[in-house]
C-alpha cells in the first residue's frame, strides 16, 4: 500500500484505528481480505505475485503489521516485503514480531516501510536507505512511499489532514477517514488514478485491546467503491 494511517487512542484498552490505501499496478492481481495462516490465525489481503500481503491482522494477538513501498520502481530484491508482513504477523504477540524484524536481514527485502502495531505499543521499520526500526511514540503515524526519516509531501499532507480529525471517534472517525483516503486534492492526491497504476483498494481497521472491533474494505478506489464490513473468522 502507499499510504497508511495509524491513529491511537487512549482508551482503558487502548485503541488503534488503521486508515490505508493500496497503489499498485492495475494489472497485478490480489484477493480481499481472508485467512492467510491457521495458526495463529492471520488475516489479510493477498498478493497472487509476490504470495504475501500489504496488511495482515493477527486475530489472536491483536496486533497488525502493513508494508509501503519505500521507492517506487525500484528492482525486486531477493525477498518479498509481502512475505516479510506475513512472517511478522504469523507470530505470537507484538513483542515477538519485533524481535524477529531485529534479528532478519532486511537488506535482502525489497525497499519497505513498515508499521507493526497494536492498540497500545507502534513500531516502525526501513531498509531504506538502510535498515532500521524504531518504537513510534507519536499517537499518529503517516508512512508512504518516501524514505521513513524524510517523508515526502503527499505523506506529509496525510498527517496533518488525519491530525484535524483527532476529536472524532467511532462512526464520525471512520466516515472522516474514509472521506481523507479518497481525497483528490494536490498534485499527488491520495486517492491516485492512472492508466496502468493507481488505488486498488482501501482499508479501515479498529483495534480495541487484543480485539478487531471494526473491519472495512473497499475493494477499488475508496472515492468510487464503497467499504463493506469484512466478515472475521469465528474465534
Amino acid at each position: 500500500m502507499c499510504i497508511l494511517l495509524a491513529l491511537a487512542r487512549d482508551s482503558g484498552a487502548g485503541e488503534l484505528c488503521i486508515a490505508a490505501n493500496r497503489d499498485e499496478r492495475l494489472d497485478r492481481p490480489w484477493q480481499p481480505p481472508r485467512p492467510l495462516l491457521p495458526n495463529p490465525p492471520v488475516f489479510g489481503g493477498r498478493d497472487l505475485v509476490g504470495g504475501g500481503s500489504w496488511l495482515a491482522v493477527n486475530l489472536e494477538a491483536g496486533f497488525v503489521v502493513a508494508v509501503t513501498n519505500a521507492r517506487q520502481g525500484a528492482a525486486p530484491r531477493e525477498r518479498s516485503r509481502g512475505t516479510l508482513v506475513l512472517d511478522l504477523a504469523c507470530e505470537r504477540s507484538l513483542a515477538h514480531a519485533v524481535a524477529l524484524a531485529s534479528e532478519l536481514e532486511l537488506a535482502r527485502y525489497g525497499e519497505f516501510n513498515l508499521l507493526l502495531a497494536d492498540a497500545r505499543t507502534r513500531w516502525l521499520a526501513t531498509n531504506e536507505p538502510a535498515p532500521l526500526i524504531e518504537r513510534a511514540e507519536a499517537p499518529l503515524i503517516s508512512v508512504g512511499n518516501s524514505r521513513l526519516l524524510e517523508p515526502g509531501e503527499r505523506v506529509l499532507a496525510a498527517a496533518d489532514r488525519a491530525g484535524e480529525l483527532a476529536d472524532l471517534a467511532g462512526e464520525a472517525l471512520l466516515a472522516s477517514l474514509r472521506d481523507l483516503l479518497a481525497d483528490h486534492r494536490g498534485a499527488d492526491p491520495l486517492c491516485r488514478h492512472g492508466e496502468r497504476y493507481g488505488t486498488v483498494c482501501s482499508s479501515l481497521i479498529v483495534l480495541r485491546g487484543r480485539q478487531v472491533l471494526d473491519y472495512r474494505f473497499a475493494p477499488g478506489p475508496p472515492c468510487t467503491t464503497p467499504f463493506a464490513p469484512v466478515a472475521l473468522p469465528a474465534d
